[in-house]
């Protein structure tokens, strides 16, 4: 029987696991989509638990009873995560941040309405908390100006992806994207109502022409993201840069295990070169500004024994994109700690989010009216 590389399990129990995430997902948040997310956040903890049970015991019960929570957990100790960073970088105020990502989840939770897109519905009214908050405060009157004209610009923007909505958050910002070669490609390749067509227009291939919308669609979000204060996501990187940073990381297990050369790997020390010559896969990265073209990234990895294994390299983009490694450290696993879910745990300055079970309160609070 074929295998996959989660927990050494068959392809037919995957898909009967993801598949009864997804159903359960849908039967507990009636207004909310989240069966990709946490079949996403379930897979993750499958490939983390290194020390997991015999597949065989992977049971509906087990996926009902301790996955489906514990990919709940994860997936809103995310939201709030997210909700957290971005409060903290219009006030650099981590308390009130963290009871305003709080606030944010607990009202997603209590939507009466279909919430669609939950990273824009989350970013939304993360605003709206901030501008509730400082309404009143003369003292912050121009910071509650910003918020209230930041929300609306933002949210129509995700929607649109239109620039004009950004004009009166940042008109200065607009203008200079409107004039640059990016806004003026996309906007001539939007105009077609196909990429099919505007490929034939310009005699080229609907592959070529598809790398055009994607590299300018890229550019203008990092412009805008960037403007907006964005500094810790993936998202920030232009389409050059992005593509020269996942260059790096495919051909980092290629040093590790000794195909490939590279002058970074002479400072780890010998024990660590050891340890990550049987590194099997990178799962996931992670990146943050650090300065102009200084950025620190975060691999999450796994090695042949499914051991977890974190590795930090402090990079340096050149104006050519080229990434010159300054320094590099390789974390091990020191040990698994089982937390109490009332234990608040900072991430980032935040806290853990609400157990399942609390989750499951305050949704079975909500009143849901009978479908017709």
């Amino acid at each position: 029987m074929k295998k996959t590389d989660i927990k050494g399990l068959s392809k037919e129990q995957s898909e009967a696991i993801f598949g009864q995430i997804a159903k359960l997902a849908g039967e507990t948040f009636l207004n909310m989509d989240l069966s990709r997310d946490l079949v996403k956040a379930a897979q993750m903890l499958l490939l983390k638990d290194s020390l997991s049970q015999d597949p065989a015991e992977i049971t509906q019960e087990f996926v009902a009873n301790t996955l489906f929570p514990r990919a709940v957990n994860s997936v809103f100790a995310d939201y709030q995560i997210y909700c957290h960073r971005y409060s903290l970088s219009k006030t650099q105020d981590p308390n009130l941040s963290e009871d305003i990502a709080q606030e944010a989840v607990k009202l997603l939770l209590s939507s009466p309405k279909r919430v669609e897109n939950i990273g824009a519905w989350l970013i939304q009214v993360t605003y709206n908390l901030l501008r509730a908050h400082y309404k009143e405060s003369k003292k912050e009157k121009k910071l509650y100006q910003e918020l209230s004209l930041e929300a609306g610009s933002y949210e129509k923007w995700l929607k649109s992806e239109d620039l004009m909505e950004l004009k009166e958050l940042d008109s200065a910002m607009v203008e200079e994207m409107l004039k640059s070669d990016e806004y003026q490609q996309y906007h001539e390749i939007i105009s077609f109502d196909s990429i099919k067509d505007y490929a034939a227009a310009h005699n080229i291939s609907e592959e070529v022409a598809q790398k055009r919308k994607e590299r300018a669609r890229r550019n203008l979000k990092s412009m805008v993201l960037l403007s907006l204060g964005w500094r810790d996501t993936p998202s920030i990187l232009d389409y050059n840069q992005y593509n020269a940073i996942r260059k790096f990381i495919r051909e980092v297990p290629k040093v590790l295990k000794g195909e490939e050369e590279a002058e970074w790997i002479k400072s780890l020390n010998s024990d660590h070169i050891e340890a990550v010559r049987t590194i099997k896969t990178i799962a996931d990265w992670g990146i943050k500004t650090l300065g102009e073209r200084n950025y620190r990234i975060t691999l999450f990895a796994f090695l042949e024994d499914r051991k977890p294994l974190g590795i930090t390299f402090n990079i340096v983009l050149s104006k050519r994109n080229s990434v010159s490694v300054q320094s590099c450290l390789v974390n091990t696993l020191a040990a698994k700690l089982a937390v109490d879910a009332k234990v608040r745990v900072p991430v980032n300055r935040g806290m853990s989010m609400w157990t399942f079970e609390e989750i499951t309160t305050l949704l079975k609070k909500i009143h849901i009216a009978p479908l017709a």
